[in-house]
């Protein structure tokens, strides 16, 4: 079976804190991570296409930026693409994905299809 995924991504270990516009705020635990976004194990997720703020917490590494919930599943948590993030963190980004390959990571299967 060949991916439709966009981007290879890893599991992780890390937290998450969105917000949305409205001042709604969500924890979760990370549960993996690429180049395209993340999803968060969170007990109660963000409606699809609601854009958030977020800092991620992954690997020892600090990422903040501008997503868009992609994939909403009430009682397990999201996926959010990122939208926009600084040079500085998109190359903390790049860091972080080499790390996990590097690594051995296991790639993720389910959540993010981006």
């Amino acid at each position: 079976m060949t991916s439709q995924r966009k981007f290879d991504r890893y599991n992780c270990d890390g937290s998450a804190d969105l917000r949305n516009q409205g001042n709604g705020r969500v924890w979760g635990q990370l549960g993996d991570i690429s180049l395209g976004g993340f999803y968060v194990s969170t007990f109660g997720p963000l409606p699809i296409n609601t854009e958030v703020r977020f800092k991620i917490e992954v690997e020892g590494e600090v990422l903040c930026g501008v997503g868009v919930v992609a994939t909403s599943h009430p009682g397990v948590g999201m996926a959010v693409v990122f939208n926009h993030l600084a040079s500085e963190y998109q190359e903390t980004l790049q860091r972080v994905i080499h790390d996990l390959a590097e690594c051995g990571g296991a790639t993720a299967g389910i959540g993010l299809r981006i």
